[in-house]
């Protein structure tokens, strides 16, 4: 035993700043030079480790006072015993880092004018970005902006975002009518127009010394006839943790208080300087790229700026140079037109495959006075040259016959001389067989669906009540068996497509339906999470390897799925639940080992796919040993089961007399057991027989409800592999993914890397899951029975 703790256990090395160097020493007498140290569980704060006999390091930021627990061993080889000695010691260190954001912009009006202002015109767009820090955010920490309820307005117009940016166009503030005149008293019908607008003359009366003037003397000034407005609000920053406020405003001012004429606002009064002006830029609304356009075609660009009636008209020019002194260039035969600034016309033939051309326009607002308020913007456009983008159908027109009520794996495929192409497919014309769909990447997925059901339509369907103009192969009565259809594959770039009629015959081998039954393991929150986060591992499940990744019988399993019977013959829901009244009980099945198997075309070595999953094991059933369905014990039951003259049964009760409980609130029995049932004797009270609840008795007594079509099996379960030269037959598993053949051991080696542990997780089962019963064709739950007499 190594004795060289001198604390005891939950021992804590208190409290310690973030960002801050430091240096603990263990809690450990006179240690040997040998010793040695781990940590088995929990772990150090981010940024420390053990070095020598200390902590030592560089904590990182916490969003808040973190506590971190966790266990050092220490070990040491003893030379005279040959044998390893090892202590442990629990141990607690809080790293205290609780950051307030910092906003950076100064309280009061904000910069937000053209030239850092400390006002802006109405009618101006506006994109501010309010800034702040917070050292919380290395901890994963986000800043969100927010003005709460009541800590005032933007102007209208305008709003903020999450990441603090206040953008938008800023609507026009109220303007004084013309006819209104100057806005004084008595110009109009009583409340027709807003009082006060009027000026107060500084002019007349007491504006000169006593007596010097005559009465209200009032020399005309021009009035502005827009107001002005300061919009104060708090703004609030929040970390999740803390939040800051600060106080801005932003000062709004009509177009007229920036003229020459303007008597009432004094240019000194430190919110308007020089090179303020009542024109705003024109804002350009079109996008530096303009996109690719092919040669040896018309071509009209419209290049757009923001436009209101107030603003005054904008001119356009096709500068020479561009801001980084490049030649400003437009591509050939292209014209330019100043009023509207659109380009047009006919781009001629280009040998070239793509070519860039940049160009600057400017463009310019003119004032009353000849003023000008300018905005540059360099445009990039692309023009394809005579590119031979030839598309051709590698699937033929005659597809191969598929199976009704089978799961399809076919797929139609395209192919283009343009490089790198991704081809997408779409149906233009005819319908597929009722219950297949057409994806985007040419794989027509689901199952042809023989006979119509509850919501789905089937291959032989009539119209409801309708008996007018009947026909056969396309009218409201279909029996169809082959069908036609045109499917039209094109490239990414729209340059070319084709289109092809294909033709599909649906056989029905089977006169009768067949069902699949299944179990899904129900887990709580925390292991459901877990298990999202690795199947949805793009490190592990690289999509370019995944087989039909968008049709749900393949691609990724996300659910927890296993077969347990394939093909069996379509029934009513009480048949079923009648095979499970036998031998059917809440069970937990194990996780086994990590496998991959190929499903190949029956009669042929040509793969389809390739399929991971996971083995599950029956605890009933180690080492593939089978019980009984029916074991019988000689030695006595604990509960004795009896039965009263009331017909009510109860398991080991006193009689209703003694508990002197009335009719109406008799409690319910712990056992409910109907006269059906075939595991409970009334000449055994005991219960001497038990029922054993495995999978290969469930599927037994499930063989029991119909015929069984083997062609159901998972085509991987009824392929050779080439491991064992044989057939798989029937594997309890949980499919993990199907993938592309040749690709599964990629798979196989991601997952073996990642080490995911499948037994941190839970195959508790107590329901089946059938995928039809007659009159039904979605999925239904059949759940076990929960009796004493079943193990």
């Amino acid at each position: 035993m190594l004795d060289i703790w001198t604390v005891n256990n939950d021992h804590s090395f208190g409290i310690i700043e973030e960002s801050n160097s430091v240096i603990l020493a263990l809690p450990v007498a006179s240690p040997p030079s040998t010793i040695k140290y781990s940590i088995i569980s929990g772990s150090l704060p981010p940024g420390l480790r053990i070095s020598g006999n200390n902590i030592v390091g560089t904590p990182f930021e916490v969003p808040r006072p973190t506590e971190f627990k966790f266990v050092i061993r220490a070990s040491n080889f003893n030379t005279s015993t040959n044998v390893t000695e090892l202590s442990d010691r629990a141990f607690s260190i809080t790293i205290d880092g609780s950051d307030q954001p910092v906003i950076l912009n100064n309280t009061g009006a904000l910069p937000i004018g053209a030239n850092g202002q400390l006002f802006i015109l109405d009618s101006s767009y506006v994109d501010f970005q309010i800034d702040a820090i917070d050292n919380d955010t290395a901890a994963g920490q986000k800043l969100r902006y927010f003005i709460s309820s009541g800590d005032g307005d933007l102007p209208p117009g305008l709003s903020l975002t999450e990441d603090g940016r206040i953008q938008g166009f800023i609507q026009p503030l109220l303007s004084i009518p013309v006819e209104e005149r100057d806005g004084s008293y008595g110009n109009a019908l009583y409340d027709q127009y807003g009082y006060d607008y009027g000026l107060r003359p500084d002019n007349g009366y007491d504006s000169f010394l006593f007596d010097s003037g005559a009465y209200d003397l009032f020399l005309p000034s021009k009035s502005p006839r827009k107001l002005n407005r300061n919009y104060e609000f708090i703004l609030s920053i929040t970390d999740g943790d803390t939040v800051t406020k600060r106080q801005f405003k932003i000062f709004v001012v009509g177009d007229d208080f920036l003229r020459a004429d303007n008597t009432i606002t004094s240019a000194g009064n430190g919110v308007y300087t020089a090179d303020g002006t009542y024109l705003r830029s024109p804002i350009w609304t079109t996008d530096t790229d303009l996109g690719l356009y092919r040669a040896n075609n018309y071509v009209t660009i419209f290049l757009d700026v923001y436009e209101a009636q107030v603003l005054g008209p904008v001119f356009y020019q096709l500068d020479s140079v561009n801001p980084d002194s490049t030649p400003s260039v437009i591509p050939p035969n292209l014209q330019f037109d100043p009023l509207t600034s659109e380009l047009y016309g006919i781009v001629p033939y280009q040998p070239a495959v793509i070519k860039n051309y940049r160009f600057t326009v400017t463009a310019s607002r003119y004032g009353t006075d000849n003023e000008i308020a300018s905005t540059k913007r360099t445009f990039t456009i692309k023009v394809l040259g005579e590119v031979n983008s030839t598309m051709a159908w590698e699937t033929p027109s005659t597809l191969p016959p598929i199976d009704a009520n089978y799961i399809s794996t076919l797929k139609v495929e395209a192919s283009s001389t343009f490089q790198n192409p991704v081809i997408t497919y779409n149906l233009v014309a005819g319908s597929l067989p009722p219950g297949l769909t057409l994806q985007l990447n040419g794989e027509i997925t689901g199952k042809v669906n023989q006979y119509s059901s509850i919501g789905t339509v089937g291959m032989t369907t009539f119209s409801d009540g309708i008996y007018v103009n009947q026909t056969f192969d396309g009218g409201t009565t279909s029996i169809d068996r082959e069908f036609k259809f045109v499917i039209r594959a094109h490239d990414q770039a729209e340059y070319s497509n084709i289109d092809r009629e294909f033709n599909l015959r649906v056989n029905t081998p089977n006169d009768r339906l067949y069902s699949s039954i299944y179990i899904r393991a129900f887990m709580d929150q925390k292991k459901r999470f877990l298990f999202n986060s690795f199947v949805n591992d793009n490190n592990i499940f690289s999509p370019e390897l995944i087989y039909r990744p968008n049709d749900l019988n393949f691609g990724i399993q996300r659910d927890m799925l296993s077969l347990v019977y394939a093909g069996i013959e379509t029934k009513d829901a009480a048949r079923f639940v009648s095979a499970m009244g036998l031998n059917h009980k809440r069970k937990s099945l194990i996780f086994g080992d990590v496998k991959t198997a190929k499903a190949k075309l029956p009669g042929t070595n040509n793969i389809v796919y390739e399929v991971i999953y996971v083995e599950l094991l029956d605890p009933l059933e180690p080492n593939g040993l089978k019980l009984n369905s029916k074991i019988t014990h000689h030695k006595n039951a604990v509960n004795k089961i009896t039965a009263d003259t009331s017909n009510a049964i109860w398991d080991g009760r006193e009689n209703l007399s003694r508990m002197n409980i009335d009719e109406p609130y008799l409690p319910r029995p712990n056992q409910k057991i109907t006269v059906d049932q075939t595991n409970i004797s009334v000449s055994d009270p005991n219960a001497k027989s038990q029922y054993p609840s495995s999978i290969s008795i469930w599927r037994e007594r499930l063989k029991a409800v119909g015929l069984t079509e083997r062609n159901y099996l998972p085509l991987w379960m009824r392929s050779v592999q080439d491991d064992v030269r044989q057939e798989l037959g029937f594997v309890l598993a949980m499919p993990i993914c199907y993938c592309k053949p040749g690709t599964s051991d990629i798979i196989l080696t991601n997952i073996n890397f990642n080490k995911f542990d499948f037994k941190n997780l839970d195959f508790t089962v107590d329901r089946y899951i059938i995928d039809a019963v007659t009159g039904y064709g979605s999925d239904k739950y059949l759940v076990f029975k929960n009796d004493g007499v079943t193990i």
